[in-house]
């Protein structure tokens, strides 16, 4: 155990330590994780509990929800409160500061790999497209379709 005395609680601002971790922020037209918290990258965590088991996910610093933002504003009552704040570099706390007061995050905050699709050449890969159905099965002279043979019945049984 460390002498510093830690702030518990249910977020955590740090950077990445090494790029295992994984965004588990989602957005609209993506229903994966974004991407790799490659080294370095500021990243805020959420407690997790998972059948007893207490964990962090994480996420982009850009990958924050406005949803988020409110939930840590009911439990702080200024960025400075959260767990991790005071080790951030002054570049960073001041972002923190901003979504704060602004209530979301910042555009140029958010990740390239989370950003919206804008409506360019990329929108045909986001969007699924619906396959014909194929064409009913023809029969051996080639006229008509084949009958699909029926299921027999279930006979009542009587006891």
């Amino acid at each position: 155990m460390s002498d510093v005395e830690e702030k518990k609680s249910g977020y955590r601002l740090e950077y990445a330590k090494n790029n295992r971790a994984k965004c588990k922020g989602t957005f609209v037209p993506r229903p994966n994780p974004c991407t790799v918290l490659e080294k370095g990258t500021l990243k805020l965590g959420s407690v997790v509990d998972f059948r007893g088991h207490t964990s962090m996910a994480w996420r982009h610093w850009g990958c924050t929800t406005t949803t988020i933002i409110i939930n840590m504003k009911k439990s702080f009552s200024k960025a400075d409160d959260l767990d991790g704040f005071d080790e951030l570099q002054p570049v960073d706390q001041e972002k923190i500061r901003k979504a704060w007061d602004d209530g979301h995050v910042a555009d140029g905050d958010i990740p390239e790999t989370a950003r919206k699709p804008d409506s360019g050449d990329d929108v045909n890969e986001e969007i699924k497209i619906k396959k014909k159905r194929a064409p009913p099965k023809k029969d051996v002279e080639g006229e008509g379709e084949v009958p699909k043979p029926k299921k027999a019945r279930a006979s009542k049984k009587v006891s």
